[in-house]
């Protein structure tokens, strides 16, 4: 993967390069290297990014197909990463420690889709 198309996914998953070090177990320094270099990212680091995305799309697309049929749609955005965790909902399998921000890119994506779908959409946020 290219380094621009790497790091555009990445920031687009609300993840930082240390979530992608921890993820990958490559030093954060070298994830730097990547995304600032002209080499392609290794096939494996990109594919773990690859997966996470496909993931996030994956629950976009379902959600989308509940609300289809509805000219407006109300979306919950946990307040924090403390209030998600409290409320623990279930992510996998996305990681436990990017759970939180996949949830955010999430939210965000389906806001984008609904709107361009034509539908009202409010965001209020789940402070349990």
């Amino acid at each position: 993967m290219h380094p621009a198309d790497f790091r555009t996914l990445r920031e687009s998953l609300f993840l930082s390069e240390k979530d992608i070090s921890m993820l990958t177990l490559v030093k954060e320094s070298q994830i730097k290297a990547w995304e600032q270099g002209s080499e392609n990212v290794p096939a494996g680091t990109a594919g773990l990014v690859r997966d996470i995305n496909a993931e996030i799309e994956k629950r976009t697309q379902k959600a989308l197909e509940l609300v289809d049929a509805k000219n407006e749609a109300t979306l919950i955005r946990f307040k924090n990463p403390a209030v998600f965790k409290r409320a623990g909902p279930d992510m996998s399998p996305i990681p436990p420690f990017l759970a939180y921000r996949c949830h955010c890119a999430l939210i965000v994506r389906l806001r984008a889709a609904l709107i361009a779908a034509g539908k009202s959409v409010a965001v209020r946020y789940f402070d349990g």
